[in-house]
């Protein structure tokens, strides 16, 4: 498919070429808005300084030799040819009996014990339980993300980057299932994608510090969405069969 706005290439990454531009793009999306799904994603997000040049830097190579050692792990670009690459995105080929238990997130970069590693560990965990729970051994295409430049989040670049992925998912035949935010909802939705859930996210600590109680206050304000795409789209509420549960949705979430 073509992009949706003239001029925009959207292509696969180079991890030799385009790792430290694609990257940059990636670091940057998370810190606008800053949310507490990013400072729980990379340690010092958003901090400025040489703290946070060292975690960019950390992050970048962790994330390079996760995509290196997994074939299955595919990242896009998009790019305007004025202003080189603004964005892209990230699936991971969820083979049949193999893949599922093996997709994790490099680690967070926080102390290890630490209120934000613990917390960072908790967030992941719950979400890939759902993921477990719903899809199983079934061979599916798993959406890490998408992310654009503020500049370009008008443009269609997103738009580009999702058309270019459910392109690839379709031809493969696949199913496919990510976590989203209110942000990215609504272009999953045109995609075909169903919220099959808003998973409830529970953190317990002991005596916890104000920035622990604000970055809970966060996550459980701005919920995360499951959702979910059958084999080349087409879903139809109260009709297509959930797999997980063998029937389909009688409610809409």
């Amino acid at each position: 498919m073509a992009p949706s706005t003239p001029g925009l290439a959207v292509s696969d990454v180079d991890l030799e070429r385009d790792w430290d531009e694609l990257f940059a793009t990636y670091w940057a999306s998370w810190k606008s808005p800053l949310q507490a799904a990013g400072e729980l994603t990379f340690s010092n997000l958003g901090r400025g300084g040489p703290e946070e040049a060292a975690s960019f830097e950390a992050a970048k190579s962790t994330y390079l030799a996760a995509a290196r050692a997994d074939p299955d792990q595919h990242w896009i670009k998009v790019e305007d040819p004025g202003g080189g690459i603004v964005g892209g995105g990230c699936w991971t080929l969820c083979r049949h009996g193999a893949r599922l238990a093996l997709v994790q997130r490099p680690a967070c970069g926080f102390e290890t014990g630490s209120e934000r590693d613990t917390l960072c560990r908790e967030l992941y965990a719950q979400m890939r339980s759902r993921h477990l729970e719903l899809m199983q051994d079934r061979t599916h295409a798993y959406g890490h993300g998408i992310w654009v430049l503020p500049d370009y989040r008008r443009g269609g670049a997103a738009a580009a980057v999702m058309n270019h992925w459910i392109e690839a998912v379709d031809k493969l035949g696949l199913e496919a299932y990510l976590e989203s935010t209110a942000m990215s909802t609504a272009l999953y939705l045109k995609s075909g994608f169903a919220i099959v859930e808003h998973p409830t996210m529970l953190f317990r600590r002991a005596d916890p510090s104000q920035d622990w109680r604000r970055l809970v206050r966060q996550l459980q304000a701005q919920p995360i969405g499951i959702m979910w795409r059958p084999q080349r789209g087409g879903y139809a509420e109260g009709q297509t069969v959930l797999p997980w549960k063998g029937k389909p949705r009688r409610f809409k979430l």
